[in-house]
């Protein structure tokens, strides 16, 4: 059982699925294959790790609405689409290891698209399918955008970098260096501003001559709403910007009451997902209506029954925006609060319903198409068409403004199944998911109030299964028992198979670490020399700057010595998250009293370079 076969593609991942169980989807032998059973085998182009955790906005449609660009993760593709002919005109097939993201058009009409992993900018013929130039631009491009007057492309990176290139090719223009973890970038070319967002802060930066002006950020909830809960904004999954100029953000909101007192408690003061009343985390869309240079207009709405919302879309002479939903439900496990689990698919949402106050309205979306898969990608045709990408199988879906069911246009390339990939996206039985608190495999940047204390997410990236025990506390040995008390005992799944463990373990640890900030190299190797001089490498040692041990953190308390791998992105710090940057870790943890301060400026650059 799940054995490699004589004659079976290498890609298949040892699985098969069956396309009608009503429970999760279950794998079996790949003899039953042979019987006859429907099963495809996945595309040969799937990474050998699986593919890639669901990042969203892969959707791009051009200015005509004649043609869909959607980037295929999964399959390390770009697919061209005729929106006109609801065929597919070329399939861009790329390196496994490409990850291929945001696109943006040039003013020419060719396509720009970015390169996660590859940590470059690809530029292709819409009309022949042909890759023109591939553009190295940073270690993690993440959003990209044109100035719709010189034609010059905007790169915002992960490690901080906003990188202008020249729209005929080339080496950039220009690199400015903001905050670390930025995401999507809009360029407004008629008040020469960008406006850059950060991904687990939720925060939208308005920059104006490389420097940020304005630090904006959705409302927090405040206790009066929700049973006395407070909820803060946390993953900013997308930012768009509407024909009206304002900006609207798909984020998510985590909450910052005490936890353990929420939902039922003879279930287990389970986590509540997609649920406006008890959801610990839950979807919604913040609209900022910049006007000048005065202080914008913000307001809200929180979306129930809506899991892992990763991408907007809008209308705003309809007053409707659309999100792409990535979790699907576990039709076997418990049900949400108000018994119907949090759905997949589009969801569609009067902007109307928006509040512009810290007790923001909550809806239940419309589903403009009845489906349960995985939503990854959502756009609008200039004639009011809405175009929906959906990850598995690859598809995209079309809908009229007066249709019902709309058109499916198929996508080439086989499954991309992965067990560990499908269990870490389900929308379990209370509607949370894995992905929820750990967005792409990392960290959401939230502190969550359990009865031990506040305790900050931890990562999953970067070979997890090395640095087990598992959790703060470091009581937690191995991924058996993650699943167990987090997926089944918080979060109401029912408990994964061993088949099914085994993949997820798999498949998390082949996450990898998301490439460290540019910084300075010769300040960093000053900084090497400090935190070997101070002592550190007595708990912060080998590859990952771990010994794997309990430490006292200058609390009284015994905590599991922490990676400091991608630490750069891991704001705030310490168990508590009480330090909120580098420079206050510094201040109030290890032997650090005695340092000056280039040597604390030093060590700061050194460890976001890891």
């Amino acid at each position: 059982m799940g054995e490699a076969t004589a004659g079976m593609p290498s890609s298949w991942h040892g699985h098969c699925l069956l396309e009608d169980t009503m429970t999760r989807k279950t794998t079996v032998a790949l003899c039953v294959a042979a019987l006859g059973l429907g099963c495809q085998a996945n595309d040969e182009n799937v990474p050998a790790a699986g593919p890639p955790p669901v990042a969203g906005g892969t959707l791009m449609l051009t200015g005509d609405g004649q043609t869909a660009i959607a980037s295929d993760p999964d399959r390390a593709s770009i697919h061209v689409v005729d929106l006109s002919s609801r065929e597919e005109r070329h399939r861009i097939v790329l390196e496994p290891g490409d990850e291929p993201g945001r696109a943006v058009e040039g003013l020419d009409g060719r396509i720009h698209v970015v390169l996660r992993r590859a940590g470059q900018l690809l530029t292709l013929d819409r009309n022949s399918g042909a890759v023109t130039e591939r553009r190295d631009v940073c270690g993690a491009p993440r959003g990209v955008d044109v100035h719709e007057e010189s034609g010059d492309l905007y790169v915002a990176c992960a490690g901080g970098e906003v990188v202008s290139l020249p729209p005929t090719g080339g080496a950039p223009r220009h690199v400015a260096k903001l905050d670390p973890d930025l995401r999507d970038i809009v360029v407004r070319e008629a008040e020469d501003r960008l406006l850059v967002s950060r991904f687990r802060s939720a925060e939208l930066l308005v920059v104006e001559g490389g420097e940020v002006a304005q630090r904006l950020r959705p409302p927090a909830v405040d206790g009066s709403f929700g049973g006395g809960r407070s909820m803060a904004p946390t993953v900013a999954w997308r930012i768009r910007e509407a024909s009206d100029g304002s900006i609207f953000m798909v984020h998510q909101h985590s909450t910052s009451s005490q936890l353990g007192t929420l939902g039922r408690p003879a279930l287990g003061n389970q986590y509540y997902g997609g649920s406006c009343a008890t959801g610990v985390i839950r979807s919604a869309v913040t609209r900022f209506q910049l006007d000048g240079d005065g202080e914008p207009a913000v307001s809200s709405m929180a979306v129930e029954e809506t899991s892992l919302a990763v991408d907007i879309a809008i209308d705003v002479d309809s007053s409707n925006i659309y999100l792409a939903a990535a979790a699907e439900p576990s039709p076997s496990a418990t049900p949400t609060f108000s018994g119907v689990p949090a759905r997949a698919g589009v969801r569609r949402i009067p902007i109307s319903a928006m509040t512009p106050s810290t007790a923001p309205g909550c809806i239940t979306g419309q589903d403009p198409f009845v489906r349960g898969e995985a939503a990854i990608g959502v756009a609008l045709t200039p004639d009011g068409e809405l175009v929906a990408q959906y990850r598995d199988p690859g598809q995209l879906n079309v809908v009229g403004a007066t249709d019902v069911g709309g058109d499916t246009i198929a996508m080439s390339g086989g499954r991309a199944e992965d067990l560990g990939h499908a269990l870490f996206h389900e929308a379990a039985g209370t509607g949370a998911t894995c992905a929820g608190c750990h967005p792409e495999g990392g960290d959401d940047g939230h502190v969550w109030q359990f009865d031990v204390g506040p305790r900050r997410t931890q990562t999953l990236t970067g070979g997890i299964l090395d640095t087990a025990p598992f959790h703060w506390a470091g009581d937690v040995p191995d991924v058996e028992a993650v699943m167990d008390g987090t997926f089944v005992g918080r979060m109401g799944g029912s408990m994964p198979r061993q088949d099914e463990l085994d993949a997820f373990g798999q498949w998390v640890d082949a996450i990898p670490a998301t490439p460290a900030p540019t910084v300075d190299r010769t300040a960093a190797e000053r900084g090497a020399e400090v935190f070997a001089d101070a002592g550190c490498t007595g708990c912060h040692s080998g590859e990952k700057r771990t010994n794997n041990e309990l430490a006292d953190v200058d609390t009284g308390m015994m905590v599991h010595v922490p990676a400091l791998y991608e630490v750069a992105y891991h704001a705030p710090y310490l168990h508590d998250g009480r330090a909120p940057t580098l420079h206050d870790l510094l201040s109030m943890h290890g032997n650090t009293e005695g340092l000056t301060e280039a040597q604390r400026d030093d060590l700061a650059i050194y460890l976001e370079s890891l």
